[in-house]
């Protein structure tokens, strides 16, 4: 049932918007905006009201975590990864509410990435490298999810 819907039924509107020319990531359910090289005390303040998990740091690397219900009875992942106090890369995924591993399959994974592939091309116009950085899909076969990954790029590491 839910592949029939992920192949089928009108597309929903995405829990996400990209603005090509800056870079800035909107996720208007979780009242959060993400910017390329985003201070971390900025992403700090912005999610103290959601389930953030800090992920530890090391080598001046920093990462969290958030898991978030939001609307459209989906949930929402977002993992985000700091450089030296600054934004360098998010990765995010959405899903309905109620899949499990019980429900998971490969196929419905793959309807996911046709899914993401499609707003993405339509919000970025088909492009992938912008100067603020890139975005991309990546199915991992090992955890069996897919994610969008927003990597920044452009300022001095």
């Amino acid at each position: 049932m839910l592949l029939d819907c992920l192949l089928s039924c009108t597309p929903m509107t995405a829990p996400f918007a990209i603005d090509p020319a800056t870079g800035r990531v909107r996720f208007p359910d979780l009242a959060l905006d993400l910017r390329p090289w985003m201070p971390q005390a900025d992403f700090v303040a912005a999610t103290a009201s959601l389930n953030r998990d800090d992920l530890g740091a090391n080598d001046g690397w920093q990462r969290y975590q958030i898991r978030q219900l939001i609307s459209r009875n989906l949930k929402m992942g977002l993992f985000v990864i700091f450089l030296n106090g600054r934004l360098k890369a998010a990765s995010f995924a959405y899903a309905p509410k109620d899949e499990t591993w019980d429900n998971w399959s490969e196929e419905s994974e793959l309807a996911r990435q046709k899914e993401y592939e499609q707003e993405l091309a339509s919000q970025l116009g088909g492009k992938s490298a912008f100067p603020w950085g890139t975005v991309s899909i990546k199915l991992d076969s090992k955890s069996g999810g897919t994610d969008i990954w927003i990597e920044f790029c452009g300022m001095a590491e």
